[in-house]
């Protein structure tokens, strides 16, 4: 005969009746297919947003954000749904969707980090805990939190798909980090230009050190017709005076290409860094010009007695 410990004031019973167990287990029922439905979803969803950033050209969160009003979610959560199916394998995906046992996206995002290694060891780790759990039939769902304990994680406050503008700062200090930042705002002429026109990087291109620097950079583009003229006659038998006239009239040519913007071109124009250009510009050319005139040769002319 087994003796069985009842607890003073307590039940033998296991707390519930039937019908509550019968009720609870429908609604159990419909959490779990939510949730297995939802994993699915937002792997799709990333898969979408990717296709929309790539052919954008522009950050992930700037391309988003006109999807994400139309579906009622913010951009910052449809990037979060990008880059964690960006960094979930195709394989990986595809076993936490089709497995009996519920993956919590908690789990996901946890594994799905942008350490190659680390992600290894976090997907290794989930794929083993599903494996034990589709073995024992139980538990229907994997737990997220000591998912997160078993990889030191107190709270998983360590995962990293959604980390702070703090901290992603931080990172910048990191070389290989740096690289992929400016990788990515530079990969296309439309992302570079979406970052140029940016309110914060055209205040530091006021200053004046700043724009120096950047004149100083940037360098005409080879002419085509000099570089075959180079090679018929050759660079070295070419008077440099001859050159350099050469060079400063089509120059001069490339200037005059704003003249023909009219009067009437700027009725509309209500941008004070146009204006401001207009002057600059009217300021830097009388003032080079006075500059270089000083250089003019003063011819002597002689005029005979009668």
């Amino acid at each position: 005969m087994e003796n069985v410990w009842i607890q003073p004031g307590g039940s033998s019973g296991p707390g519930y009746t039937d019908e509550q167990l019968k009720r609870a287990r429908a609604l159990a029922e419909q959490d779990i297919q939510a949730s297995r439905t939802q994993l699915a979803a937002r792997f799709g969803l990333g898969s979408i947003c990717a296709e929309i950033v790539e052919q954008s050209g522009l950050s992930g969160i700037s391309a988003l954000e006109a999807l994400a009003k139309q579906l009622g979610y913010s951009a910052n959560t449809l990037d979060r749904y990008r880059r964690v199916t960006k960094a979930a394998a195709d394989s990986f995906r595809e076993r936490l969707i089709t497995s009996p046992i519920v993956v919590p996206w908690k789990c996901v995002t946890t594994a799905s980090v942008t350490n190659p290694d680390e992600r290894a060891h976090r997907v290794g780790l989930l794929l083993g805990r599903l494996g034990s759990a589709e073995r024992a039939g139980w538990p229907a769902v994997l737990d997220a939190a000591e998912y997160c304990r078993a990889l030191g994680l107190a709270d998983g406050s360590g995962t990293d798909p959604e980390p702070t503008p703090t901290a992603i700062v931080a990172q910048l200090d990191r070389e290989d980090v740096r690289e992929a930042v400016l990788a990515e705002l530079t990969k296309t002429p439309t992302a570079a230009l979406a970052v140029l026109q940016a309110p914060a990087v055209r205040e530091v291109l006021q200053d004046q050190d700043v724009a120096r620097y950047v004149r100083e950079q940037m360098r005409p583009a080879p002419d085509p017709d000099e570089d075959l003229l180079n090679k018929l006659i050759g660079a070295g038998t070419r008077d440099p005076r001859a050159a350099w006239t050469i060079r400063y009239f089509d120059l001069a040519h490339k200037c005059r290409e704003i003249l023909l913007l009219g009067p009437d071109d700027f009725v509309d124009v209500d941008d004070p860094d146009v204006w401001e250009s207009v002057e600059s510009f009217r300021e830097s050319v009388t003032s080079w010009a006075d500059r270089v005139l000083q250089k003019r040769p003063h011819k002597i002319r002689l005029v005979s007695g009668k």
